[in-house]
């Protein structure tokens, strides 16, 4: 069996990264898997990139689709795409011959709409946002939500926005060009799942939820004194870890929240013993806003690093205001590091247990975030009971065991609604 795997990147993101681990995750359990990707960052002799020319095109149709883009005022900041300049890639998918194509993160004219129809193997797709049943947007719109389940018309636009309704034009695009191609959708999480189900598009398409896998063996609990030592990091501190791929810039992470929370704190006594660390973000000025000491760590794209980061908190916080299943809480669990994290999208299929952190129902001022903070930190939860339940169930060969399954219905021609 030869799966190819279909992602703009294979490391630089969540998405990239959760695509490339599953890769990897195959390729231990005996699948043949390959990478078909625009920006190659590892080097996986296993993942391929498209030539010059042609990542020349792919560039082109995003400045232009951009540029589109601005003739509509959203309300919605989260990334749009389109999708609607062909890239060519589904010769380079035919020539590759893979038996199945999964599917993940597309943006950036990676693949035209009209081109996923004309993919003539099986597909999954694996989604990891909202972008597949949706109009251009990659989250919903918290103003005025649910478009994805009714249809995008004029009447249900947010009326704060104007301009072009390009999410509305590039739903209907999809709804027409996809009509009879047929998927197995795969969601990380419960959430995404939900949503797929009551969705228009996809709500008669088979939907499985496969969570993301975490290789164990990189990711793992160490003595945390040893890693704040190799990090340079306070050893007699209490140190709350808060990261992502763009941390303090991405409105989805809930930076602003992060603040507000630590600003409570702060009227604790706790004001001298807490310190924070961020990567994803090289400087800032939470110091100034909120009193509290802070190490910015800047991007951190290595295991290893990313290993010692975790070990050598004492929390990660996730303040997330939408988010599926975030790589940073996985690797986290990982490490036996205990994770505070509001309870939104796939938080809880992480945060399934008191043990592992804890979820915050979500407020606007995040104020209630930090009552948490105390919670946790004054828990003296032991950390291998966390990366033991973390082990079982995202494992590489427990969710490449799961995909398996999933392709092999695919080559028995199985694509029925599951439900």
């Amino acid at each position: 069996m030869k799966v190819l795997h279909i992602c703009y990147s294979d490391l630089n993101g969540g998405a990239a990264r959760a695509a490339f681990r599953l890769h990897q995750a195959l390729r231990s359990h005996g699948i043949e898997s390959e990478m078909l990707v625009v920006d190659k960052r590892s080097d996986d002799p296993f993942v391929y990139t498209v030539s010059k020319i042609r990542k020349f095109r792919i560039k082109c149709g995003s400045f232009f689709a951009r540029h589109i883009l601005r003739l509509q005022h959203s309300r919605n900041s989260i990334l749009h795409s389109m999708n609607i300049f062909p890239s060519g890639l589904v010769k380079v998918i035919n020539k590759l011959s893979p038996d199945i194509v999964n599917l993940h993160w597309l943006g950036g004219e990676m693949l035209s709409i009209s081109e996923i129809a004309n993919i003539r193997q099986p597909l999954a797709w694996t989604l990891h946002d909202m972008w597949a049943f949706s109009g251009c947007e990659h989250y919903d719109d918290l103003e005025s939500p649910g478009r994805y389940i009714i249809g995008y018309e004029k009447n249900n636009r947010n009326p704060n926005s104007f301009g072009l309704d390009l999410d509305m034009w590039n739903f209907k695009q999809k709804k027409i060009k996809w009509k009879k191609t047929k998927f197995v959708l795969i969601t990380p999480s419960t959430w995404l799942e939900n949503c797929l189900r009551s969705s228009y598009l996809f709500s008669n398409q088979r939907i499985e939820t496969i969570s993301n896998c975490i290789d164990h063996s990189k990711y793992k609990p160490l003595d945390k004194l040893f890693c704040r030592q190799v990090l340079g990091l306070p050893k007699n501190k209490k140190l709350l870890l808060f990261g992502a791929m763009s941390s303090t810039t991405d409105p989805r992470k809930g930076y602003h929240l992060l603040i507000a929370a630590l600003n409570n704190l702060k009227k604790t006594s706790y004001i001298e013993s807490i310190e924070l660390v961020i990567f994803g973000a090289s400087s800032g000025k939470i110091e100034e806003t909120t009193g509290f000491k802070a190490h910015y760590m800047g991007r951190m794209y290595d295991d290893a690093s990313l290993c010692l980061l975790y070990n050598a908190a004492d929390i990660f916080l996730a303040p997330s205001i939408q988010d599926n299943l975030p790589n940073t809480l996985v690797e986290s669990l990982a490490c036996g590091t205990p994770c505070l994290a509001f309870n939104i999208g796939g938080m809880k299929d992480l945060i399934d247990d008191e043990s592992l952190g804890h979820l915050v129902e979500f407020s606007k001022d995040g104020i209630n975030f930090s009552d948490y903070i105390i919670k946790i930190i004054e828990n003296k939860n032991e950390q291998f009971h966390i990366a033991e339940k973390s082990f079982s169930k995202r494992s590489y060969s427990n969710v490449a065991s799961q995909y398996e399954e999933v392709y092999n219905s695919l080559l028995g021609g199985d694509y029925g609604r599951k439900l």
